[in-house]
């Protein structure tokens, strides 16, 4: 029986076994918790729309402005249906793009989930055999 700092009682005998069932218990506790978060984290990004920043209509414009050699701006060659159009066109790319990067990691935070989650139960249930 040890005595230890804030008054606990420790009956069992604690080996390097024991340490190395803790330690990997307390990981992939961490690792759940992480998963879990980002889990939470990522499902709201799915879920709630234009919640990123893209580029105004404005600022896309500047792209095809010319500059002459004095610095001072002509007009673009493109119309302004056609910009508005390729402006219409880079929102949908920005969207689906964001929203596949969401998806893959929303796959990699409920696999760290599913593999702390699992991995913790079973230490878990060691140090209970114990």
């Amino acid at each position: 029986m040890v005595l230890l700092g804030g008054g606990v009682v420790m009956t069992k005998n604690f080996n390097l076994r024991s340490l190395y069932l803790y330690l990997v218990c307390l990981v992939t506790l961490v690792i759940f918790i992480t998963g879990t978060i980002f889990t939470i984290h990522r499902t709201v990004d799915l879920l709630v729309k234009d919640a990123y920043y893209y580029q105004t209509l404005e600022d896309f414009q500047q792209r095809y402005y010319i500059y002459g050699s004095e610095g001072k701006r002509e007009e673009p060659q493109l119309s302004q249906e056609e910009i508005t159009q390729r402006y219409e066109n880079y929102l949908e790319q920005e969207n689906t793009r964001r929203r596949a990067q969401n998806i893959r990691n929303l796959a990699y935070s409920v696999s760290a989930m599913l593999v702390g989650g699992i991995f913790w139960f079973y230490h878990w249930r060691k140090i209970k055999e114990d």
